[in-house]
C-alpha cells in the first residue's frame, strides 16, 4: 500500500469530506424539486454548504446542466464535483428568459413558459 505524502493534497482532500459529510456520517444529498406553476416552472437545488461562486448552469439547447465545484485554494486548477445533474426541458420554454438566483443555500432556475394558445401565423404573397 502506497502512502500519500503530500500533505496539501491530504489536506484538500479531507476538507472536501468535510464539506460532504454530515453529522450522521453520511454524505450530503443535494434537495433537487421541480415546482410547475401555471406560467414558469421552478428549478431548485439546495446543497448545504456550497457558494455561489461554486454553481455552474449551463443551458445547450434545451438540455439545462446544473454542477457545483469545489475548487482547491491551494491548486486553483484541481476542482472535485460535488453535483452534477441534467434535465431535458420541454419544447414549450421560453430559452431566451431563464433567470438562475442564488438565494441563502438555494440555487433557483425559473424557466418560463412561451405564451399558449392559437396564434395566427402571417401570409406571404409572392
Amino acid at each position: 500500500m502506497k502512502l500519500i505524502k503530500d500533505k496539501k493534497f491530504l489536506k484538500n482532500v479531507a476538507h472536501y469530506i468535510d464539506l460532504t459529510n454530515t453529522l450522521g456520517g453520511g454524505t450530503v444529498q443535494p434537495q433537487v424539486k421541480m415546482v410547475k406553476h401555471k406560467k414558469e416552472a421552478i428549478l431548485q437545488v439546495v446543497l448545504p454548504g456550497v457558494s455561489a461562486e461554486q454553481f455552474q448552469v449551463i443551458l445547450d439547447k434545451n438540455q439545462l446542466t446544473v454542477m457545483a465545484l469545489h475548487q482547491s485554494e491551494q491548486h486553483p486548477a484541481m476542482q472535485m464535483p460535488l453535483f452534477h445533474q441534467q434535465f431535458l426541458l420541454p419544447p414549450y420554454v421560453d430559452f431566451n428568459h431563464l433567470q438562475v438566483v442564488h438565494e441563502g443555500k438555494k440555487l433557483r432556475v425559473h424557466i418560463p413558459y412561451l405564451p399558449q394558445g392559437p396564434r395566427l401565423l402571417e401570409i406571404e404573397q409572392r
